[in-house]
């Protein structure tokens, strides 16, 4: 009984240690596979975390391609060229169209006005021999080529405020009645010499000053054969006085930049017939993110 007794004894701290074994055993699995299962879950957030980037990152990318991908305009009669990124409905726009069915504000004025490098009229005022600075260079380019061609250009009016140009209005109005000055002349808010982009030239001399004989001229027509090139277009040519709503007038010019000076002097249009190129152009830079 006594060995018995003592074999049991024996036993027992032996399958009490089995038991605690394999409860530790267990223990330390259960909690191996917490830990794994939690570095799983971890590694899985990680994976779906930087899914999310490379998509975010591949839609950007994907955007900023599509504000970066050209617009094209092709005008009758022209080569294609490819559209500013700007929004043409505003003042300030290269390509915005004034007229008297696209006015502008009265109280716009451009902050980059300056009398350029070339010869204006002095007995102006320092505002009305003003241009956008932008412009400057075209002319300075414009000048300089008329001159090597024998013709010495001068700019006779440039900037004009609404105001000013009511006090022209009103002026040629009260001798010939609104609505024949508005043929001649723009009401405030309907000038392209508000925009600070477009230019009165005349000879330094004045020959057929704001007369169409300026067009008889050989200054004259030098610059219907080249303005083109340095980004001016004749704004009120012969025959589109129903398409613009002014008279002819061989010496207003309008800064549009060469690429589309040229193809409105190639395809014959004026900025008012190629207007809804312009606003097709626009409406795709505008789905595309690019304005």
């Amino acid at each position: 009984m006594q060995t018995a007794k003592s074999h049991q004894n024996g036993l027992f701290p032996k399958i009490t240690t089995i038991f605690v074994a394999f409860l530790v055993i267990g223990v330390v699995s259960y909690a191996g596979y917490l830990y794994i299962s939690d570095q799983d879950s971890n590694y899985n957030d990680q994976i779906a975390t930087i899914s999310r980037q490379i998509a975010v990152k591949s839609a950007e990318s994907a955007r900023e391609a599509k504000r970066k991908e050209p617009v094209y305009i092709t005008l009758p009669g022209a080569k294609t060229i490819r559209a500013i990124v700007e929004d043409y409905s505003t003042d300030n726009s290269t390509w915005a169209l004034v007229s008297k069915t696209h006015a502008i504000s009265v109280d716009y004025a451009p902050s980059d006005l300056k009398i350029p490098d070339v010869a204006t009229r002095t007995d102006k005022s320092d505002a009305e021999r003003s241009v956008r600075s932008i412009i400057e260079k075209p002319l300075i380019n414009l000048f300089s080529a008329a001159s090597n061609a024998g013709y010495q250009l001068m700019i006779g009016s440039g900037y004009r405020s609404a105001v000013l140009q009511k006090v022209y209005f009103d002026s040629l109005a009260a001798s010939v009645g609104d609505p024949a000055a508005n043929q001649a002349i723009a009401r405030p808010g309907q000038s392209e010499h508000q925009t600070g982009l477009a230019v009165d030239l005349s000879t330094i001399a004045r020959n057929c000053y704001l007369d169409n004989c300026f067009a008889q001229t050989g200054d004259g027509m030098w610059l219907v054969n080249n303005a083109y090139k340095y980004g001016f277009t004749l704004r009120y040519p012969s025959g589109k006085e129903l398409i613009t709503g002014y008279q002819y007038e061989s010496w207003h010019f309008r800064y549009v930049g060469v690429d589309l000076a040229t193809a409105l002097h190639d395809s014959g249009l004026t900025l008012d017939d190629a207007w809804t190129y312009l606003v097709k152009a626009d409406a795709t830079l505008r789905q595309n993110g690019a304005i």
